[in-house]
């Protein structure tokens, strides 16, 4: 080898040397940012001839080797818009276009990152840190989840509609030594009707001389059509002797067991309730501006202590007055699960799914093309996309309230630094030899 092949093959360690370090500098230039996965470096012989009787190396070259596949510590975040992954996988994001109008659209190329730090824009897009759409598969009203395609997740139902109550369920104990003139305090709760508007619902236990028996007045505001409010009184008898002392006595037809029938509501059979021996009854009030609307009052069980019953005590005890109406609501945040499943959360207390975050593995997630952005896109040698539901087919789990850190280590990054630049100075040395060596050489000749 000559002494130029030398002073080439010492440039050629100067370049695989600087390759080397400017990996290092972006690798500490990014500890801290989101998602980032660093870059090693990968250092070839190159060798032109070689053989028993001739070595004429070329010298080096040095590629990157992309550690995606390499998992970040994950920190626990205030945020429930933040997600991060455990194990394999990406999130699909795209870019969008926002034109002079204001107006934002999406070109449809899909690129894939570990950054999860997504929040709402102001058009009630998520979008990470990097400006990324967040994509997803749309599930429709019956949770049914369409995978077909990915669209960017676009927060449009701000508003959920009323729910009108139909059912209500009222559970306690009536005091078994009250006097026969006692009365109760009025338990109230609000029914929904038809278009969410709420109106009052009192109940009022009147004890009667006889023996076990009460009554329960009832009355629903504005339930009554334009004719006001809606009142009926419901009898109720309850054992006071043999196996089930205090509960509501055994269904009979007829007056005087069970609950007996009576006008504005209807005792509904309990050998047709689910399960059999239900005490119901059911009424219909006609709100006014909404219209007549079916609601059942489920008292509990004949001859179970579950709902209402009469043992021993001073007052009334209400223990469950609840029914399944919902006001109109609106949109008030978001929560995303460990299966993906977006939901959106009203300030009625309702939620619903809305949309479920699917997560990407790669076969070789180290043949993925670095975009600006800590994002990537797919290459030949990556291999296809592989569209699953977290945790499934090899897929990572969604953690939420939670964000990938950079999986940098500070301390062997700086070891590399300190070996690059010793070779780097080792090299630059043959090279101050060689150029030595050429001067020794002109002036031999002269």
């Amino acid at each position: 080898m000559s002494v130029f092949s030398a002073l080439n093959v010492a440039v050629n360690g100067l370049k695989a040397q600087s390759s080397a370090f400017a990996n290092v500098s972006d690798n500490l230039a990014n500890t801290q940012t989101v998602g980032y996965k660093r870059v090693d470096t990968n250092f070839e012989s190159l060798v032109t001839q070689s053989n028993a009787n001739v070595n004429d190396p070329g010298g080096v070259s040095a590629t990157p080797i992309y550690q995606n596949a390499i998992q970040g510590n994950l920190t626990q975040v205030d945020s429930s818009t933040s997600l991060a992954l455990s194990g394999n996988g990406f999130f699909a994001v795209q870019r969008a276009i926002v034109d002079a109008a204001g107006q934002t659209s999406f070109s449809g190329d899909t690129l894939y990152t570990r950054r999860g730090d997504f929040s709402l824009n102001k058009d009630g897009y998520l979008v990470n840190g990097a400006g990324f759409y967040m994509t997803g598969y749309v599930v429709d009203s019956s949770g049914n989840v369409n995978t077909a395609s990915v669209e960017p997740i676009l927060i449009s139902q701000l508003l959920d509609n009323p729910v009108e109550t139909s059912n209500i369920t009222y559970a306690a104990n009536l005091p078994a030594s009250a006097a026969a003139s006692f009365q109760s305090s009025p338990s109230t709760l609000n029914v929904i009707d038809q278009i969410g508007v709420e109106h009052a619902m009192s109940f009022v236990w009147n004890h009667s001389a006889t023996t076990g028996h009460w009554d329960l007045d009832v009355v629903v505001t504005d339930g009554n059509g334009v004719s006001g409010d809606l009142t009926f009184t419901v009898p109720f008898n309850f054992n006071t002797s043999g196996s089930s002392p205090g509960t509501l006595a055994p269904y009979t037809t007829g007056a005087g067991s069970g609950i007996e029938p009576g006008t504005g509501f209807t005792v509904v059979d309990p050998t047709t309730t689910t399960p059999a021996g239900q005490a119901i009854v059911s009424f219909s009030p006609n709100f006014t501006g909404s219209g007549t609307q079916a609601v059942t009052i489920n008292f509990g069980s004949y001859g179970q202590t579950g709902g209402v019953t009469q043992f021993a005590a001073t007052d009334l005890s209400v223990t469950t007055l609840q029914q399944n109406g919902i006001p109109r609501g609106s949109f008030k945040s978001l929560g995303i699960n460990k299966d993906g499943f977006v939901s959106l959360n009203y300030d009625n207390g309702s939620s619903k799914i809305f949309c479920q975050v699917p997560v990407v593995p790669f076969f070789a997630s180290g043949n993925l093309q670095r975009e600006s952005g800590n994002a990537y896109s797919q290459t030949i040698e990556s291999g296809t996309p592989r569209y699953s539901a977290a945790g499934v087919l090899g897929a990572g789990q969604i953690v939420g309230n939670a964000l990938e850190s950079s999986n940098v280590d500070i301390a062997s990054e700086f070891a590399k630094m300190i070996q690059y630049q010793r070779t780097y100075s080792a090299n630059a040395k043959v090279i101050t030899t060689a150029t030595s060596l050429l001067d020794d050489i002109i002036n031999a000749v002269r």
